[in-house]
């Protein structure tokens, strides 16, 4: 289990990989068999190949410009929870803004185990695809 300085900075360099638009870097962050539920309800990605895919052909591909605030980051017990706000440039010019929580389990090595966001990804979506 991950203290709970491990844990902000593991908090601090996912939210630098999604704001680096970098799909192996976000993967990165995650343990070989980590897996993301993003958001909580859609199907779970397992492994970084499938979670560097969903960023890649997510918000990789959709968005030009990325900006994450980190509104209260809270650990415990091996886990981070997350209040951010993100503000995107889609590549079709439109802006997006959203809120979320993520909670974020990490593994004694420092990586991402689990990921489970909280937002509202139809909506962005929309936002930032301007329709």
């Amino acid at each position: 289990m991950a203290d709970a300085e491990a844990s902000l900075r593991v908090l601090t360099a996912y939210f630098d990989a999604l704001a680096a638009l970098d799909a192996r870097q976000i993967a990165a962050v995650f343990a070989e068999d980590g897996e993301i539920e993003d958001p909580v309800g859609t199907p779970v990605r397992r492994g970084r190949e499938q979670i560097g895919e969903y960023f890649a052909q997510g918000l990789c591909q959709a968005a030009a410009s990325v900006r994450i605030e980190v509104l209260a980051a809270l650990p415990a017990g091996g886990s981070v929870a997350a209040h951010w706000r993100m503000v995107a440039r889609g590549k079709s010019g439109h802006e997006a803004t959203v809120e979320g929580i993520d909670v974020l389990q990490v593994d004694p090595d420092s990586l991402i185990a689990r990921a489970e966001g909280y937002w509202d990804q139809q909506g962005f979506r929309r936002a930032l695809s301007g329709s």
